[in-house]
């Protein structure tokens, strides 16, 4: 067996349809009607879901402080709760991967009273009953500031220990 990669084209593999029928499965898939169709399924699973949603935001708050996990977790609820019905949650876990992400990118620690604020703030975003009203959005907000702030006295940190590093 060789160990060298090989590359096969991509007109090399056999085709599941012809161009003529690929048109129109992309014609189809574009028209109106599959885009209600897709908002109706979603709308008759969003209970699954947020069942399943739910699953990841216990795993999130059980991963205390591993950041990793923490991060990961974050992550998955982001990209999942717009589509089962929860576009706070999604906001507050996309609030978290950012400051996680900035904070490495400094190449600070994370700041735990924040993490937890986050994690807090999503748990009960996943589980309000009003699904993101008005208070979502001030605690959204909210978090964006204090997130903004750990992170600018960071780099304000790490700027001054590198400027004394240069001396």
């Amino acid at each position: 067996m060789s160990s060298k990669a090989q590359m096969i084209a991509p007109d090399a593999y056999p085709q599941m349809m012809g161009r003529a029928q690929a048109a129109q499965l992309s014609q189809a898939l574009c028209s109106g009607a599959s885009a209600v169709n897709a908002t109706r399924i979603i709308a008759n699973s969003a209970g699954t879901l947020r069942e399943a949603l739910l699953g990841y935001v216990e795993a999130l708050e059980a991963a205390g402080q591993d950041q990793a996990l923490v991060s990961d977790k974050a992550h998955e609820i982001k990209g999942f709760a717009d589509t089962a019905g929860l576009p706070a949650t999604a906001r507050i876990a996309e609030g978290l991967c950012h400051y996680l992400e900035r904070s490495r990118e400094l190449g600070a620690p994370a700041d735990a009273a924040v993490i937890a604020l986050h994690v807090s703030a999503i748990g009960r975003a996943t589980r309000d009953s009003d699904h993101g009203g008005q208070t979502s959005q001030i605690v959204t907000s909210e978090l964006a500031a204090l997130a903004a702030r750990k992170l600018a006295e960071a780099g304000s940190c790490t700027a001054e220990a590198l400027s004394a590093v240069n001396l």
